[in-house]
């Protein structure tokens, strides 16, 4: 039998970057789509900057923790991402917990920043000075998204991939 030499595999690409280059090579192409919400790929990229950008400039170091519980939409994703690119950890915590395993999960985190919507509502705890509450949408106590937002355009540290907490 006969060896048969592979290719060697491509290197390891982050998604951040991948988005980025998208958006350079096809900015209007739609990237993120969920009901009447959408992004094209250089509103995504430019958004993750800011983001990463806003995370960065309230004292965010690589390896420090957000946390996330809300509905899918292309703005949750966008802070997913951008989170990464600025080489946060993400936990995503699932809005179908408990309070008391909410507050567990979020202790477990210890994450810093909390992005919030309606779907944690029941489960947010009393206000806490080491946790920045943002709510991604109008319904949610917490800073406004778009009030802790970097303005635009901004770019971020790029630090990298990020990394992924998952809580079980």
């Amino acid at each position: 039998m006969m060896d048969i030499a592979l290719p060697p595999d491509p290197p390891f690409r982050a998604i951040t970057d991948l988005i980025r280059e998208h958006a350079r090579a096809r900015p209007a192409q739609p990237a993120l789509l969920a009901g009447d919400a959408r992004l094209s790929y250089a509103e995504l990229d430019a958004l993750m900057d800011r983001v990463a950008a806003s995370l960065q400039r309230d004292g965010l170091k690589p390896g420090d923790a957000i946390a996330t519980c809300a509905h899918t939409s292309p703005r949750y994703a966008a802070v997913f991402l951008g989170a990464l690119r600025a080489g946060a950890v993400v936990a995503p915590l699932a809005p179908s917990v408990t309070a008391t395993s909410f507050a567990s999960m979020l202790s477990d985190a210890q994450a810093r920043w909390l992005f919030v919507d309606g779907a944690a509502n029941d489960l947010l705890p009393a206000a806490d000075d080491t946790l920045c509450r943002i709510a991604l949408d109008t319904k949610t106590p917490g800073l406004p998204f778009e009030q802790w937002l970097a303005p635009h355009p901004l770019h971020s540290s790029h630090v990298g991939a990020g990394t992924i907490r998952a809580h079980h």
